[in-house]
């Protein structure tokens, strides 16, 4: 029986280690946890506090756009905004997007409503192209002149 008790006593002693253990890491878990929790609480208050001063800054931009102590920051602001305006557009035009009228929002270009505010939508016609009618007599003479352009390039390329 000695050999039993013997067990029983190591067997009580891992447990008492790892109920240990587990408490500890329990906690552990506990603490980080919170830690993270109020790291993303002042995260949020900064972003809060950061938000109120751009407000007050465009509140003030607005009210005193002839002031002179500002006046090299509202320039740059006028400046960098053209700037943003003119690479929006060629994203736009990149991306197959055209802009509200009404509201700036970003729209495909076969939208009939812009989905943000429901203005409808007026796709710019493109003006036709001159056209030159051709005589069908004429033609056979259009097509070896463009036969003997593209041998000159390619000649030319050749080379």
């Amino acid at each position: 029986m000695g050999f039993m008790d013997s067990l029983k006593g190591i067997a009580g002693k891992v447990g008492d280690t790892v109920e240990k253990g587990v408490k500890t890491g329990s906690d552990g878990y506990k603490k980080m946890a919170e830690k993270s929790r109020l790291k993303k609480e002042i995260a949020q208050a900064e972003a809060a506090v950061q938000n109120a001063y751009v407000e007050i800054g465009k509140k003030f931009a607005a009210e005193n756009p002839e002031n002179e102590a500002y006046k090299e920051f509202f320039d740059a602001i006028t400046e960098k905004t053209a700037e943003i305006e003119k690479l929006n557009a060629q994203l736009f035009e990149l991306e197959d997007k055209i802009t509200c009228k009404n509201c700036g929002a970003a729209l495909d270009k076969n939208s009939k409503f812009c989905a943000k505010c429901g203005e409808k939508v007026e796709i710019p016609e493109v003006p036709a192209e001159d056209v030159e009618v051709v005589d069908e007599e004429a033609a056979p003479e259009t097509e070896e002149k463009a036969e003997e352009a593209a041998e000159e390039t390619s000649e030319t390329e050749a080379e």
